[in-house]
């Protein structure tokens, strides 16, 4: 089957922090001819990079965890407030004219207070590709642990992180368990268990 789309227009729906854009296409179908024409209202949020940071020596993952926007409205409706706190690796968007590897280094800095430049690429994915156009770099950085303070963020952006240390064995259970709610989080520590440090 050869794959076809067409894009009709695409205009601009919303632009604040994000942006919303209303888009008109077709698609070819698996069993012949084109698809209706579809409208959909599409979250553009550029490209970000994930980076999942650990230490071999101390034998443990850092996390971060901060109030994340996303989490606010099942926060509200479950009555536990704590819930709009999430735990999830550095992660922050590209900016213009940056490339990936810039980024890793600009977030890392910005959001654990650790300068750091050898980063390991690990994927990229489209963490919700139904309705948002944004594409994840997800990477690896090991460091020192012992290095980090125990709060983080750019009081500018309004960041109030708090840095975790999880022991690898604690991460990995945690994990077998299903206790973490973030995609990349869940992403980032089965490469680490299931593909870095297996022997």
């Amino acid at each position: 089957m050869k794959k076809t789309l067409n894009i009709h227009s695409k205009t601009i729906a919303y632009q604040g922090f994000f942006k919303i854009e209303l888009v008109d296409y077709q698609h070819s179908l698996y069993q012949g001819g084109m698809s209706p024409k579809i409208r959909r209202e599409l979250f553009n949020r550029g490209q970000a990079v994930v980076v999942l940071l650990y230490d071999l020596t101390k034998q443990c993952v850092v996390l971060i965890e901060q109030c994340r926007a996303g989490a606010l409205e099942q926060a509200i409706i479950s009555q536990h407030d704590h819930q709009a706190w999430l735990i999830e690796p550095v992660a922050g968007m590209i900016d213009e004219g940056e490339t990936a590897q810039q980024a890793c280094e600009r977030e890392v800095l910005e959001e654990a207070g650790i300068a750091l430049k050898d980063f390991e690429y690990i994927s990229q994915f489209y963490p919700s590709p139904g309705g948002s156009s944004e594409i994840l770099h997800l990477y690896a950085a090991q460091l020192d642990s012992d290095q980090l303070a125990e709060f983080s963020g750019l009081e500018h952006e309004v960041e109030d992180i708090r840095i975790i240390k999880l022991a690898f064995s604690q991460a990995k259970q945690r994990l077998l368990n299903g206790e973490f709610n973030v995609a990349s989080t869940i992403i980032g520590l089965q490469w680490l268990f299931f593909q870095r440090l297996i022997s």
